[in-house]
């Protein structure tokens, strides 16, 4: 018998991860639940981890590239954590004219959030085009 107590959670700490347990016992191991549980996911983590995705995988019997492909199409589910703060700046044509790219610079610098990356390094603010 394994020692699951000293067992890693998917987000890597040192202490068994109740919350998928919890999730196992509550749906049936079949594919037509794979949405419905990665929503719960989604909603308990903010995002998709690894490791639940490689849990999820066994658990369902089916491949990681399909949970993939299905995380990765709906833009409900996500890969990375995300901030505490979603920041949206319209940068299409019509916004880009109307100057979106000043005030996108100004909250950028204010912020200390730097171009090309998803969050500070608090993961408080998120930045989205």
């Amino acid at each position: 018998m394994q020692d699951t107590e000293n067992k890693k959670c998917c987000c890597g700490e040192d202490k068994k991860d109740s919350f998928i347990e919890e999730l196992f016992a509550e749906y049936q191991p079949i594919k037509d639940n794979l949405i419905q549980m990665l929503n719960e996911i989604q909603e308990h983590y903010g995002y998709v981890p690894m490791g639940v995705q490689k849990e999820l995988s066994e658990f369902l019997e089916i491949p990681m590239a399909e949970i993939y492909g299905v995380v990765t199409f709906y833009s409900r589910f996500s890969l990375k954590p995300k901030g505490k703060y979603n920041i949206s700046v319209c940068l299409g044509t019509a916004c880009f004219v109307k100057g979106s790219q000043k005030i996108m610079d100004r909250l950028l610098e204010r912020l200390q959030i730097k171009p090309r990356r998803d969050n500070t390094r608090w993961f408080i603010f998120n930045r989205r085009n």
